[in-house]
C-alpha cells in the first residue's frame, strides 16, 4: 500500500538535491512548498492522498531532469527526452512495486 512516507521514501534522493521544493505533512496531507530561485517567495499545494504527491513530486523530478541535463540553457532534445525517462523509470518502477504489494 503507497503511503505518505514511501512516497516521501522514493523521492528521498531528489528532494535532497532540489533545494526548491520541500513537503511538509500537515494535518490535511502532504504541502508541496515550491520556492524560487531566490528563495523569497514560494507557493504550495496540498495534497490529500500519496498518490496525488506522488504525481506531483514525479512531474517536479522530471522538470529537475530535464534542467540538470540542458543546464536550463537550452530547448530539451529527444536524446535528453530519452535518458530523463531512463532516469525516472526507477522511481516509478519503485511506485508499482510498492503498490502492488
Amino acid at each position: 500500500m503507497l503511503t505518505f512516507e514511501k512516497v516521501l521514501e522514493i523521492f528521498a534522493d531528489y528532494l535532497t538535491a532540489d533545494e526548491t521544493i520541500e513537503v511538509y505533512i500537515s494535518r490535511h496531507g502532504c504541502v508541496r512548498v515550491e520556492f524560487d530561485q531566490d528563495f523569497h517567495y514560494c507557493s504550495g499545494e496540498v495534497c490529500h492522498t500519496p498518490k496525488e504527491l506522488f504525481d506531483l513530486l514525479a512531474d517536479d523530478y522530471r522538470t529537475y531532469l530535464e534542467i540538470e541535463l540542458t543546464k536550463g540553457k537550452r530547448e530539451v532534445t529527444e536524446d535528453d527526452e530519452r535518458e530523463a525517462d531512463a532516469l525516472d523509470f526507477s522511481s516509478k518502477k519503485f511506485y508499482y512495486q510498492t503498490t502492488i504489494r
